[in-house]
């Protein structure tokens, strides 16, 4: 046996095991590049962290970490392109768990950051995180302290019948954080046929218009024209999904971004005086600018300029859409429909 395997062979289990509580610590900070988890190795256990190895050599203990975390501690880490560094790709058990007080504090936070707060999305992103390292019975005692957990019961307040099975699923899904296929039958469809949805789930509402949604960040799209990968917000109606299946995958740290769409409108006196320009469909603040008149600007984005779109047209004539280009084509969309329909 060479000197390099008995010297591998003979390794300290526990310092192979604070290596990878090393590059784990660094992972929850953020993607990283392989330099930086080394990097991190070394200022936790010293320079001879690897054995003075390097090269091809130090390459094949620092795989041999990653398959550690994997097998043994259930955390899976993966070199994700898009992010541009190793992430935290799933794991098996919880990373975190926190006193009773502190989850009470933690709700009372998702509380007070109201759409119209400042900061209000890295406020709930950051909740969003360490709620989602928590164990699931955690998880679920921030949702009851938050309010967010619906008992079966508010399922019969939707103006449209929620079937059972889909509610469990889906609350299901919403507590442990894991996502999930089905299919939808959506009204925009004329011919009216469901389409299989793999979705992220982040969040289930009811809506002033009578309905509970759900707020999914949708992976995968198949039906009749064939299938796409969207990679953005939609709105699900609970009332239309169907055939509710939890995959095993859980939801990343941090919600996905998905693509904003810029919004400019125009609220009149009548309307403005009563705030409606922090309208639920706007990610975080929007500016709002006094025009003439008593007339405000309001000027921000939005994942779902569907919902956005036919909440403004509520307001007639009081209500003027300026841009962006998706918003003002869906607008004129929809008083196209009108003008033939009352012409």
């Amino acid at each position: 046996m060479s000197n390099d395997s008995q010297k591998h062979a003979s390794e300290s289990p526990w310092l192979a095991a604070r290596r990878c509580l090393a590059i784990l610590n660094r992972l929850l900070q953020g993607p990283a590049k392989k330099e930086a988890l080394l990097a991190a190795v070394y200022a936790a256990e010293g320079a001879d962290a690897y054995g003075g190895k390097t090269g091809k050599l130090l390459d094949k203990r620092f795989g041999e970490d990653k398959k550690r975390l994997r097998e043994r501690l259930g955390v899976d880490v993966r070199y994700d392109k898009g992010a541009g560094g190793y992430v935290i790709a799933g794991w098996e058990r919880p990373l975190l768990n926190l006193p009773d007080a502190d989850i009470e504090t933690l709700a009372f936070l998702a509380d007070t950051f109201q759409p119209d707060s400042p900061h209000v999305q890295e406020v709930h992103q950051l909740i969003d995180r360490l709620i989602g390292w928590m164990p699931t019975k955690r998880q679920k005692l921030f949702r009851q302290q938050a309010g967010q957990l619906p008992t079966p019961e508010l399922r019969l307040r939707d103006k449209e019948e929620i079937t059972p099975d889909v509610w469990e699923t889906v609350l299901e899904a919403v507590n442990a954080r894991q996502e999930i296929m089905f299919d939808y039958l959506s009204s925009s469809h004329s011919d009216q046929l469901p389409r299989q949805h793999h979705v992220q789930p982040w969040e289930l509402r009811f809506t002033e218009r009578g309905h509970y949604q759900l707020q999914g960040f949708c992976l995968f799209n198949d039906g009749p024209n064939g299938a796409w990968y969207p990679s953005r917000y939609f709105n699900y109606r609970l009332s239309r999904m169907r055939d509710v299946e939890i995959l095993p995958r859980k939801l990343p740290g941090v919600r996905p971004g998905g693509r904003p769409y810029l919004v400019i409108f125009e609220l009149s006196p009548a309307i403005a005086r009563f705030g409606v320009s922090q309208r639920s469909e706007l990610i975080g603040e929007p500016v709002v600018l006094e025009m003439d008149e008593g007339w405000v600007r309001v000027e921000g984005t939005t994942h779902d300029i569907f919902y956005l779109a036919r909440n403004l047209l509520y307001y007639g004539p009081n209500c003027h859409v300026l841009g962006g280009p998706e918003l003002l084509r869906e607008m004129r969309g929809l008083a196209a429909g009108l003008a033939e329909v009352y012409q």
